[in-house]
């Protein structure tokens, strides 16, 4: 998907504004100069000159392409489910790991991610469960994360 300069510089430059506006907020240093605004009022000016060249460059181009230009393998079913699954799947994740826990989630992500994207079903399967036994092996056991048990918090180890 290509979107227009013009509208990814408006966006950027009202990010680095309401930085910079956000920033001024912040109590000042009792006896220095410099306070805890001034490096992200620097990171908010540097974002709002880089929107305003993208503002320039995309105005430029304006007449010859549209606002938004859909890419060309969006109207295959398949590669477009692939794109839009992924955000899906970090939504499902996020509202239903508390409940049913990590193990079983991760398991039913990577299944349906492996399904869509062609993987055989036995491979995914596989996959899929050693998968996420070895991530959360990683993130519960030498990270210390603290992931959710959920419907499996009988057998947590």
């Amino acid at each position: 998907m290509k979107i227009n300069d013009v509208l990814s510089g408006l966006l950027i430059g009202s990010f680095g504004a309401a930085i910079y506006v956000h920033a001024r907020s912040f109590p000042p240093m009792p006896g220095q100069n410099v306070g805890p605004n001034m490096f992200p009022q620097l990171i908010a000016v540097g974002l709002m000159i880089c929107a305003i060249m993208l503002v320039i460059r995309g105005v430029k181009t304006v007449g010859t392409a549209g606002w938004i230009t859909l890419p060309h393998w969006w109207g295959q079913r398949r590669i477009a489910l692939g794109f839009l699954l992924i955000p899906l799947v970090l939504a499902f994740y996020v509202t239903v790991s508390e409940s049913l826990g990590f193990m079983p989630t991760a398991v039913i992500l990577l299944m349906a991610l492996f399904l869509v994207f062609k993987v055989r079903f036995r491979t995914a399967l596989i996959v899929a469960i050693v998968g996420s036994l070895c991530i959360h092996t990683l993130f519960y056991k030498l990270l210390k994360v603290p992931l959710p048990w959920g419907i499996l918090e009988s057998v947590a180890w």
